[in-house]
């Protein structure tokens, strides 16, 4: 699949100040299906120490031997590895795994790394680190239909990186109490970014993710939260993703559903989330 090279991908941060909610399952499922139902060309950028987007994309084994000689998000954030500096060893194509899955052209991937656990501290005396991801980002960003950012549940330097060079942000959420409450918190919180940091970012909506159709509480919570005054200007799309055992199962293979188990209730629901975002994107 060509690289585009004339228009600038749309970058979109999945977000939540909970952790748990979906947001690797959406960020992954949604970027698989962008490839190869829509011909689109996406990079997926894991900033989450916990790697749970890289390794759905690829094995553990796989990742471990690529973070030994390749770049990752660590790199590309120029923390310390071994006692020095790798930045100037590493540019940002170095960090990319080209179509990280065979069967899915066009989808590409920035691993994450277990040290961005100890970014704040790298970078505590760094002016300006949470723009470091977005100069580096201009220079591949053009050959690209989207990228999708995976965010840590916090407001730390990876995730404000993130935010940073993003146009969008899309928050999943699971139906209940304590997804809710982080709801709110975010909004809160990313209204302070945006006046401190001169963050300039949309959002593009909820998803409901995790649902549990069997639930009365889970139908309940969702028509209460799009009825409620405090969130009327957020869009909530209109598909959900189901509580599915297959979604849960696909990662272990360090795959997206689509290839799993394409027929499964969680790839239906992708697909029909995907066609909601690009019509809600403009893509």
């Amino acid at each position: 699949m060509p690289a585009r090279k004339n228009n600038r991908a749309k970058v979109v941060s999945f977000i939540h100040m909970k952790g748990g909610v979906g947001k690797s399952t959406c960020a992954v499922n949604l970027a698989a299906t962008l490839a190869r139902d829509h011909q689109r060309r996406v990079l997926v950028v894991d900033f989450d120490p916990q790697t749970n987007a890289t390794t759905s994309l690829m094995p553990l084994e796989a990742w471990k031997q690529w973070s030994l000689k390749n770049g990752t998000m660590a790199d590309l954030l120029e923390m310390e590895r071994g006692g020095s500096r790798r930045k100037s060893e590493f540019k940002i194509e170095d960090c990319i795994i080209q179509d990280v899955l065979p069967d899915i052209p066009g989808l590409d991937l920035i691993p994450s790394h277990l040290q961005l656990t100890f970014l704040d501290l790298d970078l505590a005396a760094r002016p300006g680190r949470e723009r470091i991801f977005a100069r580096k980002l201009n220079k591949i960003v053009s050959n690209y239909d989207f990228v999708f950012c995976i965010c840590a549940p916090n407001l730390m330097t990876a995730t404000q990186n993130a935010l940073f060079a993003s146009d969008w942000y899309l928050t999943p959420m699971q139906p209940d109490f304590l997804s809710s409450m982080g709801l709110s918190m975010l909004r809160d919180r990313l209204s302070y970014l945006r006046k401190s940091l001169e963050f300039n970012l949309k959002s593009l909506g909820v998803v409901f993710s995790r649902v549990r159709g069997h639930l009365t509480y889970h139908q309940e919570t969702m028509e209460r939260l799009k009825s409620d005054k405090a969130f009327k200007t957020v869009h909530f799309f209109e598909t959900f993703i189901p509580e599915n055992i297959k979604l849960g199962e696909a990662p272990m293979e360090s795959k997206p559903i689509n290839l799993y188990d394409n027929r499964a209730t969680g790839a239906v629901a992708f697909r029909k989330l995907t066609e909601e975002f690009l019509e809600r994107i403009g893509g």
